[in-house]
């Protein structure tokens, strides 16, 4: 059953992500509503699988976390290596499907330990938490891609949060200063971005340097944050308020035409993400905005009209194609999508009861 446009939000469900979870973790990947084991798992998910039950903890004023959250924080340390980078993928029969993840899986891993450090509840979470982040952090040097700094920097973000420390702030600014690099390099009047293309996860930039800026106060970072996120906001969000997300089949290339489809839950929620650290940032709550219309986009004011969460197992689906929705509902999907809850819920902007929130 597809139902339409839902303006006002439903309770906060966890019952989806619990469905695809077993004792390893979370499985990657649904057929419809079912976990299909037959792609095992990846640490992106599991990483970001803890952040939720952690955040959910948290605004629930729970004094011990969740036990799932033992099971993603055990995975992590099953998936780290001696040398400080972790495995990304393990087989359903628990075999690792390659020696080294990711540079995104790596700044993935980073932004969960560190969250965990400042929010895990309990010393023996916080602790492993801890363990496992000095180790992943000793291969940030080596790190290339704009979007594993930035990941990496969420994790930092947190992790000074946690506990202060000079050479972590040191490398804060190291990060945060590469990411400004690309934008001054990259950047023109017509282009305010970090690169020659959009592709995926694009506001995780700008968060990264505006949590940057909340650590150091260093005007730049504000200023390349604010205005590339406030660029890719026109480029996102169309004249009727409605988001259009950047699709996997062609990305944005600069000079070209915005490709339309596949659009991605991860994408909807980087922009709610982005948006509310803005808010919190400046101040100004023309950053609501955004955020709220890429939170409608999951409850149906999209391009089909339709809600990408179904009322039965409050699983999300997963994406947006040319002529339908992805009918299936895996682990990344509904992460996003309560991660977008989640980050709302922080701003205020609703409650784990749901809301009607004033549209602006």
């Amino acid at each position: 059953m597809e139902i339409d446009y839902l303006p006002v939000y439903p309770p906060l469900h966890l019952d989806h992500l619990e469905r695809l979870s077993d004792s390893t973790g979370i499985i990657q990947h649904a057929l419809h509503s079912v976990p299909d084991p037959t792609h095992g798992y990846s640490i992106d998910d599991q990483a970001r699988a803890l952040i939720v039950h952690l955040a959910h903890a948290h605004f629930t004023g729970a004094n011990h976390p969740a036990p799932l959250a033992y099971t993603f924080m055990s995975f992590l340390r099953h998936a780290a290596n001696p040398d400080g980078t972790f495995h990304n993928f393990l087989s359903y029969s628990r075999q690792w499907l390659d020696e080294q993840g990711s540079e995104d899986s790596h700044g993935r891993a980073l932004w969960a330990l560190g969250y965990a450090t400042r929010y895990g509840i309990e010393r023996g979470m916080i602790g492993a938490a801890a363990d496992l982040f000095d180790v992943g952090k000793a291969h940030i040097d080596s790190l290339r891609w704009p979007r594993s700094w930035a990941f990496s920097l969420f994790g930092v973000y947190h992790r000074l949060k946690a506990a202060p420390d000079d050479d972590l702030q040191s490398v804060a600014r190291t990060l945060a200063g590469k990411l400004v690099d690309c934008f001054e390099v990259a950047s023109g009047p017509d282009w305010l971005w970090f690169e020659d293309e959009l592709t995926y996860c694009n506001a995780k930039l700008p968060a990264a340097l505006l949590l940057a800026y909340e650590l150091t106060g260093e005007p730049r970072y504000l200023e390349v944050g604010t205005a590339s996120l406030a660029w890719l906001v026109g480029v996102l969000i169309n004249d009727d308020g409605e988001l259009r997300l950047v699709g996997q089949d062609g990305w944005y290339k600069r000079g070209g035409v915005k490709a339309s489809f596949d659009e991605q839950c991860v994408d909807a929620q980087g922009l709610i993400e982005a948006s509310v650290i803005a808010l919190r940032v400046t101040g100004l709550t023309s950053w609501r905005r955004p955020a709220i219309a890429a939170f409608d986009w999951f409850m149906g004011r999209n391009v089909h009209g339709v809600s990408l969460i179904d009322p039965v197992t409050w699983g999300c689906f997963d994406g947006i194609t040319a002529t339908r929705l992805n009918r299936n509902m895996g682990a990344e999907s509904i992460v996003c999508y309560l991660l977008a809850y989640l980050d709302l819920i922080g701003a205020g902007i609703v409650t784990l009861e749901g809301a009607v929130p004033q549209r602006v």
